[in-house]
């Protein structure tokens, strides 16, 4: 049993692991033009708390994850359980987005926090679209072998 749980944990880190990879280089994308537009200067120590900030959501991802595989979860459908989990990904983010911009910048221009919730919005959506297409297109596969089988199966019992 312990070895199942094992296996589990290692799947869920390296699912967890790619999910946050994929959105943290979205972010940095979108963070870059953003200050290539407004020549705005993000400087190494920000970069680091962009980092450990993607950090702490691959652990919010793992244990997501990990409640996938749960009875209650499986019951659900999939955008439940990312709508439960969306306020505590964009309240990192803005903690992130604040300590990067600062208090005194915060009050100087004020829609640095707005755009930064407009990026981390952006990235959530399309992450949360992309799994959604990649899941259904399982399930539609799943569906069509169904149906084929079904097919085969009541041909079989005709003869």
């Amino acid at each position: 049993m312990d070895m199942k749980r094992a296996i589990q944990v290692k799947a869920a880190l390296t699912k967890a692991f790619s999910i946050v990879a994929v959105c943290f280089s979205m972010s940095i994308l979108f963070i870059g033009v953003f200050c290539a537009v407004t020549s705005f200067s993000v400087e190494g120590l920000e970069l680091v708390k962009i980092w450990l900030t993607f950090f702490i959501l691959g652990g919010i991802t793992f244990f997501r994850i990990m409640i996938d595989d749960t009875q209650w979860a499986k019951s659900k459908p999939f955008f439940v359980k990312n709508i439960i989990f969306l306020p505590l990904y964009l309240v990192v983010t803005l903690i992130m987005a604040m300590s990067i911009v600062g208090m005194q910048e915060i009050l100087a221009r004020p829609y640095l926090v707005l755009v930064y919730a407009v990026i981390f919005l952006v990235t959530f959506t399309v992450r949360q679209l992309a799994g959604y297409i990649i899941e259904k297109a399982k399930t539609d596969l799943m569906n069509d072998a169904l149906e084929s089988f079904q097919k085969e199966h009541s041909w079989d019992e005709e003869e």
